[in-house]
């Protein structure tokens, strides 16, 4: 007999667990490459760590809710195969982490047994759809939302189209319009109401957290919980016919919001709903089913306070018991004692939440006293603190990381553990990268990991934003302040409250002095906060070079933006030239890493873009102007750079543009401004290309333009350093097409041998 279980997995599902064992192995019989192996994989949910050959599985759990044999087979799960911590998502996942591959096929196999699977946990799938995590049992809430939530994943989980989007497509569920569930910045958001005594829903689309974060927008004032299907349907229809799957980076469902306007995305909606009405649902709809020991009574009166570590229900007899964990982090003999307490003290449920922690609820007030003991046994901490501390996994494993965000919180922490808190913000998110995974966006107090070059070394650093919050109709983003060193952010924030600090005009100020880094700084400060090395972006990007040399391409844009950001707000003089000058040549400087060219010196950079950017057309020959405009000003020869601010702004929107065009070899999409004159004689190059002694990912730029100066069907040898350079560079040209026909040890060195494709 089949165990419990909320979500109940498709056929389709277990299948496809079923098929992953022999797709891993025809992968390490090399019978398939690693880029087609990690297409298969990352929809699996199966993600590899920045350190190569260790693997994290993504557990979903439906509306973040697991039944107590199921944590504890999660549990055990990670002890026997992982690290022993497993890791709670912002968007109520669980990971296990440090895996081997060939254990991550008994991990799937495993879980499938308690009705869990990591199944479209990543890549371009449907992902956990998400609800309120106390939206069984809060008070607040119109109506429990958790099983719509389940049916709905029920029924996407079914449909081949749900695994190859353009991009990721999240849905969250809140129960009122306090939106815990952050459903006003999701694909799609559905907010319950009640209306002249029936349940339903209003539905927004087109949210969402990251670069550009955008608030999703009203397709459906309101709808019945049946029409549900129907409107996630239109909605998935409307993104797998018009996401970009040119540009991944432009591919998400808010960019086709923006791309068309609000008027006209509710009216593709709409033709989508059309269709759908008209040819009847994909596939077979199961009714929402009440989840175990959901208490949706009206609440009755009593004075009984609410005993610290817990939470009022609508059952007022009864109590949610919070365990807040720092980072998400749990051990698995902690975590099967919280599923203990959830099958001996309470309901027998337990929640993720958005916020890193778990939930047990339904503790009677006659076992709060019990479950106080049970919970004072844990490592982890067993009341709440404020403020609750939020971080994404940032560089200590995601591969998208920059900054060790995790470290970053136990930082703050330990500085805040000595200020009291009583007054500012209850919760602080943090965000190792620009993707959002901590939700920082819509944070009080939120912080973004940046990096950027000071005194040509790069620095990590923390963009603070204030003031954000999430809210049926009414999303508001945080405001960006400025960017600080990541050193300094432990201070910054003990500063906030110790002062008490909350509007944005009172941070504004305190933001900016601590943004302002001299010229000359302590060694320290560029090493990341838990770090021991110097920082740098090694080990970003999806395991290939060609996102690695893209990384570094945007920290120069994103330098140039603040730089312009900054000259902007300055008055006319020095601040304002220098930030003009830094603008013109971190946009000059941001493209050439595409050609192999690490420029660093004002003249280096002049040189190069000549070359490379501007004989060629891709910007405007009086760019040319700009750049020695730029050198005179550094050199003392002109006063300021007050007039070119305009100038700069439209140089760095070209560099932008062009680097939004590049595909998948690297190369522009754009047309060239003016066409280049017609290429002259080459001296052909040398079938052998020595990149010995050059690191990633130059060392495959490098390799890329050797390999692009021999004809197609023709063979280029590459040396390479061992370690790094040989494990990334033949991916890298795999992932574009290219052959590699072999990989010879030399000394300390290898050979590889590539065949140009295309």
């Amino acid at each position: 007999m089949e165990a419990e279980t909320l979500l109940r997995l498709p056929a389709r599902v277990r299948q496809d667990v079923a098929g992953y064992g022999a797709e891993v192995a025809r992968f390490q019989r090399g019978e398939i490459n690693a880029a087609a192996f990690r297409a298969f994989r990352v929809p699996m949910g199966v993600y590899e760590h920045r350190e190569a050959g260790r693997f994290m599985v993504r557990v979903r759990l439906g509306a973040g809710l697991a039944l107590p044999h199921q944590l504890e087979r999660i549990a055990r799960l990670g002890g026997q195969y992982g690290n022993g911590v497993l890791h709670v998502t912002t968007r109520q996942d669980i990971q296990i982490h440090d895996l081997t591959l060939e254990s991550t096929v008994a991990v799937q196999e495993k879980l499938l047994e308690v009705g869990l699977s990591a199944r479209g946990g990543g890549g371009n799938t449907v992902r956990n759809v998400t609800a309120c995590p106390r939206a069984s049992v809060c008070p607040k809430t119109a109506f429990d939302v958790a099983p719509h939530a389940i049916a709905t994943a029920e029924y996407l989980l079914q449909s081949p189209r749900s695994f190859s989007l353009p991009r990721k497509y999240k849905i969250a569920f809140s129960g009122c319009s306090d939106d815990c569930a952050f459903a006003s910045v999701n694909d799609l958001g559905l907010f319950a109401h009640e209306r002249d005594g029936r349940q339903g829903f209003a539905a927004y689309a087109g949210g969402g957290l990251g670069p550009q974060a955008a608030a999703a927008v009203l397709i459906e004032e309101f709808i019945e919980p049946a029409q549900i299907f129907l409107v996630a349907e239109a909605v998935q229809r409307l993104f797998d016919r018009l996401g970009d799957r040119a540009n991944r980076h432009q591919a998400r469902l808010r960019y086709v919001l923006r791309r068309l306007g609000r008027e006209a995305f509710v009216d593709e909606y709409r033709k989508e709903r059309a269709a759908v009405e008209r040819e009847g649902l994909a596939e077979a709809v199961t009714a929402p089913r009440p989840i175990p020991a959901s208490f949706t009574g009206t609440p009755g009166a009593t004075d009984a306070p609410v005993p610290p570590g817990f939470l009022a229900e609508r059952d007022p007899t009864r109590f949610t018991l919070h365990v807040q964990l720092q980072n998400g982090r749990i051990p698995g003999a902690d975590l099967t004692k919280v599923a203990h307490i959830a099958r001996d003290l309470g309901a027998g449920l337990v929640a993720a939440t958005q916020q890193q922690d778990l939930l047990v609820f339904g503790i009677p007030a006659e076992g709060v006293a019990a479950a106080r003991a049970a919970i004072a046994e844990l490592d982890v901490p067993a009341t709440s603190r404020r403020p609750k501390i939020v971080a994404c996994a940032g560089a200590s494993t995601c591969k998208l990381g920059l900054c060790l965000s995790p470290a970053l919180a136990e930082a703050l922490e330990q500085r805040l553990a000595s200020v009291d808190t009583a007054a500012g913000p209850e919760v602080i998110r943090l965000s190792g990268c620009p993707n959002a995974c901590g939700n920082h966006v819509i944070a009080a107090l939120g912080f973004e990991g940046r990096a950027r070059r000071h005194n040509g070394r790069l620095m990590p650093l923390y963009e603070v934003l204030a003031d954000g919050r999430p809210e049926e109709n009414h999303v508001k983003f945080g405001e960006r302040l400025g960017a600080v060193p990541a050193r300094l952010i432990p201070e910054l924030v003990a500063e906030i409250y110790a002062k008490g600090l909350a509007s944005v005009e009172a941070l504004r100020p305190l933001v900016a002095r601590y943004a302002r880094v001299p010229d000359q700084v302590p060694e320290y400060f560029y090493v990341d906060v838990g770090g021991s090395e110097p920082f740098s972006l090694a080990g970003r990007g999806p395991g290939e070079c060609g996102a690695g040399v893209l990384d570094v391409v945007r920290v120069d844009l994103e330098d140039a933006a603040d730089a312009l950001a900054e000259a902007q707000r300055s008055a006319t003089g020095p601040g304002r030239s220098s930030n003009v000058h830094r603008a013109i040549t971190a946009a000059a400087r941001a493209l050439l890493p595409l050609f192999g060219i690490e420029a660093r010196k004002d003249r280096e950079v002049t040189a190069a873009v000549s070359q490379y950017l501007i004989t060629p057309g891709w910007v405007a020959a009086d760019t040319e102007k700009l750049l020695a405009a730029a050198l005179d000003w550094r050199l003392g020869d002109r006063e300021n750079l007050d007039d070119l601010l305009e100038t700069a702004r439209a140089f760095h929107q070209r560099v932008l543009d062009l680097f939004a065009s590049l595909d998948g070899n690297l190369q522009f999409r754009l047309a060239p401004i003016v066409k280049p004159a017609p290429a002259t004689a080459q001296t052909p190059t040398a079938p052998v290309a020595d990149l010995r002694g050059v690191a990633c990912p130059m060392n495959f730029v490098k390799a890329k333009i050797a390999l692009e100066r021999i004809a197609v069907g023709e063979t280029l040898d590459v040396l390479l350093d061992g370690g790094a350079p040989t494990d990334n560079v033949p991916v890298s040209f795999t992932e574009q097409g290219h052959q590699i026909l072999s990989i010879t040890p030399e000394g300390p060195s290898f050979r590889v041998s590539v065949k140009r494709a295309k």
